[in-house]
């Protein structure tokens, strides 16, 4: 697979294809080719990051780390096929570029990418998107742990949910044994308690929240914010009210109240709960 097939297969919007191609075509990797070794080790993926950046130079659109990135990926993509893991999942996963190029656009006005910290994880395959969501293999403590990633256009239906969570455990056991009984773990304000109080008890969201144990909770927690409105900038009075999740938020931060977020571990069983209320 080359750069202009991986930019067709993630649907790249044309500005941003055009400039990759672009820049692609001129560009010679020997400079950040030390680099490239810190793109695979997670203790140094913010640090590496940085220095290429450096490397690259002026950048405002970003098109310049995503094709050092793209590039990367077509890397990827032969690891994949070694694999055997399939290129939906593969198209999929580094489809998240696309995802929030077209969300800046929305929010903005201007087509960049501004996420080439996180580029890493799919990069060395530690960040696979199955289904509905998507999933990281982290280590934490010394232990072996899956966190759970949801991103903007996850279908959050419980079916999706459910096919999501069997997919992977499928996939963990049959590609990457050693987190086959890993805990699935998300650190999200979706998990909230306070949406609970938002909420009605058939949403989506509430849904998703039933699945968890919760460990720890962060009322400070304000990422909600960038989430459901696109940018932290907004004074809360000017806060968009185009969704029922919008008002509800806003009301509840026009009250001096707080969405906060919260930590939890995945079931063994994550429908255990939902059949008992639908019970």
């Amino acid at each position: 697979m080359t750069i202009e097939e991986v930019c067709e297969r993630i649907c790249l919007p044309d500005q941003m294809k055009r400039a990759v191609l672009d820049f692609a075509g001129e560009f010679d990797e020997k400079a950040v080719k030390p680099f490239f070794a810190a793109l695979y080790d997670p203790s140094d993926w913010e640090k590496g990051v940085k220095e290429i950046a450096a490397v690259l130079g002026n950048d405002p659109d970003g098109s310049k780390m995503l094709t050092f990135m793209l590039l990367r990926a077509v890397e990827t993509h032969r690891e994949y096929e070694k694999r055997g893991i399939s290129e939906t999942i593969f198209v999929d996963t580094i489809k998240f570029c696309t995802r929030f190029i077209e969300e800046h656009y929305e929010v903005y006005g201007t087509y960049a990418f501004t996420w080439g910290w996180w580029f890493p994880r799919q990069i060395s395959l530690r960040e696979f998107r199955i289904g509905a969501l998507e999933y990281e293999m982290i280590e934490q403590e010394e232990k072996k742990i899956i966190n759970i990633h949801i991103p903007a256009d996850a279908d959050m239906r419980l079916d999706s949910l459910r096919k999501s969570y069997e997919d992977a455990r499928g996939f963990f056991a049959k590609y990457f044994p050693e987190y086959g009984q890993s805990d699935m773990v998300c650190d999200s304000w979706l998990l909230s308690p306070v949406l609970a109080k938002l909420l009605s008890k058939n949403s989506n969201i509430i849904g998703f929240q039933k699945a968890f144990d919760l460990i720890r909770v962060d009322d400070t927690n304000d990422s909600s914010i960038r989430w459901v409105y696109g940018r932290t900038d907004i004074p809360i009075h000017e806060l968009p009210q185009n969704t029922s999740l919008q008002k509800k938020i806003k009301a509840c931060l026009l009250e001096g109240g707080s969405i906060g977020a919260a930590y939890g571990r995945l079931h063994e069983d994550p429908w255990k709960g939902v059949r008992l209320e639908e019970d």
